[in-house]
């Protein structure tokens, strides 16, 4: 069984009520960025972007000014931009971030369940993790779209919309973080990160909010450590991209 999503997006839906040529350049450019469509060592040139998407350079133009703003990229001088790659400390304090509204999320998760209301919370992360659990199925995006479709259902559960929308933010940037994750290794996770779900979902279905917090903090804990030795991965191949 699949999630009832048909498609999970984790920007803007395609073509929204009012969307720009901006807006549509931006969307395009942030899901080529999070799914690795673009190399973490590309740079990012107005003209060939405005080229490639047969539009003038001021759509363009507002696309990159945006996603700079927001972290995914960054300028440099005479050469365009190009897809950021942020410092250890910096996805770090993201992931504090990440961990103190997730815990505060899943304190909130508990009251829903033990109210007797969280029926439907629960068989919609069993359902995410279901699709999970089917490696041979699993692309490298869609691995990234339901592993982060898990994490937002626990959030929006908490009835809180403002956390939620807060954390969506702060897993937007962690996401542009992981440009070409774990390409090579992320199969290999999946049977840690499936206990780990596992220990998440069975401590809300006993509503035990200190197994809950424990879950929480091991999971994200060895999150943290794999983006880190990515990151740093990803770092060694820029500085050896800038030196040819």
């Amino acid at each position: 069984m699949q999630p009832s999503d048909s498609s999970i997006f984790l920007v803007d839906p395609p073509e929204g009520p009012g969307e720009t040529v901006a807006d549509g350049i931006y969307r395009r450019l942030i899901e080529a960025i999070l799914f690795g469509d673009l190399a973490a060592s590309r740079r990012l040139i107005l003209q060939e972007l405005a080229d490639r998407f047969e539009v003038s350079l001021t759509p363009v133009r507002e696309a990159l000014q945006r996603l700079a703003a927001e972290g995914f990229i960054e300028a440099t001088p005479r050469r365009g931009y190009r897809i950021r790659t942020p410092s250890p400390r910096h996805v770090a304090e993201l992931w504090q971030v990440r961990l103190g509204l997730e815990l505060n999320a899943g304190e909130l998760a508990i009251a829903v369940v033990t109210r007797g209301e969280g029926g439907a919370l629960l068989r919609r992360l069993e359902e995410i993790q279901h699709a999970l659990d089917a490696p041979g199925e699993l692309t490298h995006r869609r691995h990234i779209e339901l592993n982060a479709l898990f994490h937002q259902t626990l959030v929006e559960a908490s009835g809180n919309r403002l956390l939620a929308t807060i954390y969506h933010g702060i897993q937007m940037q962690l996401l542009g973080a992981w440009v070409q994750r774990g390409l090579d290794g992320w199969r290999a996770r999946l049977a840690s990160e499936r206990a780990e779900h596992a220990a998440i979902i069975n401590a809300l279905t006993g509503r035990d909010a200190a197994a809950l917090a424990t879950a929480i903090r091991l999971h994200l804990g060895r999150s943290l450590d794999g983006a880190l030795r990515d990151i740093a991965a990803q770092g060694e191949a820029v500085a050896e991209a800038d030196r040819t």
